[in-house]
């Protein structure tokens, strides 16, 4: 069940980015990120690796007073580590945590991509193609990583399928 509300909202996220991507804000955004040197808040390897996380990054939105946010921050920094995963921490009250003493405001417009008009809940984690702008949901709330992993295993192979056919089944 779980499974199949994080497709549902995967697909939702595509659909919308899809729309969004007349305006072309969220392709300047990142062009911008990519360009400052605050962008260097990556963390794992860069693209020299093949792996997934060669062509896409992992994004967290997180506030600095947030309990859960304080509990998952090492576990999702260990788990970008270990996977070669650039992770962009996106910060909901511009201050940093322990892990992310560099990071980026989250700003209206990532929050718009992500979010949609919905509720804000957080932390939040996202997988992110920067080629299609595409935003697919990972999780909200703190997870143990055991957890994440299982997450980012299954959505990983339903990421890749999907880019390939266009189909998250």
């Amino acid at each position: 069940m779980r499974a199949s509300v994080v497709l549902s909202l995967s697909l939702a996220f595509i659909v919308s980015g899809a729309k969004a991507e007349g305006s072309q804000w969220l392709t300047h955004m990142i062009a911008e990120n990519e360009q400052s040197s605050a962008h260097q808040v990556v963390l794992g390897s860069n693209k020299k690796d093949e792996g997934f996380f060669s062509t896409h990054e992992l994004i967290v939105f997180y506030g600095s007073q947030c309990p859960h946010c304080k509990q998952f921050a090492p576990i999702v920094k260990a788990w970008a580590t270990r996977n070669n995963a650039q992770l962009l921490p996106l910060s909901l009250d511009n201050q940093p945590l322990p892990e992310f003493p560099q990071f980026l405001p989250a700003t209206t417009e990532w929050i718009n991509a992500a979010f949609g008009g919905n509720a804000i809940n957080y932390p939040a984690t996202f997988i992110l193609n920067p080629e299609s702008k595409a935003l697919y949901p990972v999780g909200f709330g703190s997870m143990t990583d055991a957890e994440l992993n299982g997450r980012m295993t299954m959505l990983i192979v339903k990421i890749k399928a999907y880019e390939r056919r266009g189909s998250l089944s």
